[in-house]
């Protein structure tokens, strides 16, 4: 009798153990489960492709930062002549420096240069600006009058003065970013300026303010404009090192 009952005591203890550990081992898997289910739902919730997407999200972004600074630089290197008329809608925001006016963005480089000639003893003087497309074709008729009267043909008078002097619509002074300067000692706009000394000094420090001589005497076949040695144009001060340094003109470089 007392064997049976230990035995029905044992067999109910070894039942309890076995229960305990299912309990526990379901416990377990429940548990698992659960975590399993709230790691799915975070993973749902991350775009797999949201990496690569921010990677082409920046890319594009650099991409069109970089498209709007070369559009907003683009006007230091613009070039008006006889093949690249200006355009219609072209509008300038002017200012005045000395007798002259310019666009307002190379005022303070123009400034700078004209003081820190004058330092060096030289007197640059700016006579000729911005110039509207009514103001040159004023000039235009009346150099082509002036032909005239002297007794030269329709056809050659047209030739002279448009060997002298752009057509209106194809100057760069239009756009304000060009100056001619004469000095002392020198009252015409000729290569007379050439032999002073101002244009020794601007051939020597115009590029550290962003100027440029812009029709060289051995670059007319690339420019179309016979040498002007008082005519400089601002296209900033990295892009004029680099033009006067390889010794070219806007046209090749541009």
């Amino acid at each position: 009798m007392n064997n049976h009952l230990q035995r029905l005591r044992e067999e109910e203890r070894i039942q309890r153990q076995k229960n305990k550990r299912s309990s526990k081992l379901v416990l377990t898997f429940v548990m698992f489960s659960f975590s399993l289910l709230c790691l799915i739902g975070v993973m749902a919730t991350i775009d797999p492709l949201s990496e690569k997407k921010s990677s082409d999200s920046e890319g594009l972004s650099q991409t069109i930062r970089q498209t709007e600074t070369d559009e907003a630089e683009e006007w230091r290197l613009l070039i008006i002549s006889r093949d690249s008329y200006l355009p219609v809608d072209f509008t300038v925001d002017l200012k005045k420096v000395g007798d002259v006016r310019v666009d307002h963005r190379i005022s303070d480089p123009l400034e700078s240069m004209i003081e820190d000639a004058d330092a060096a003893g030289i007197k640059l003087i700016p006579v000729s600006g911005y110039r509207s497309v009514s103001e040159q074709r004023v000039l235009y008729d009346d150099k082509k009058a002036s032909f005239l009267q002297q007794g030269y043909g329709e056809e050659a008078a047209e030739i002279y003065t448009r060997e002298l002097i752009q057509p209106p619509g194809a100057s760069e002074h239009h756009t304000g970013l060009a100056i001619d300067f004469l000095t002392m000692g020198i009252t015409e706009l000729d290569e007379g300026f050439a032999q002073s000394p101002a244009y020794q000094w601007l051939r020597e420090n115009a590029a550290n303010y962003g100027f440029i001589e812009r029709y060289p005497a051995d670059k007319t076949e690339k420019t179309g404009v016979s040498w002007e040695p008082w005519h400089f144009r601002y296209v900033g001060t990295a892009d004029a090192i680099a033009i006067s340094s390889m010794a070219i003109c806007l046209e090749e470089y541009k």
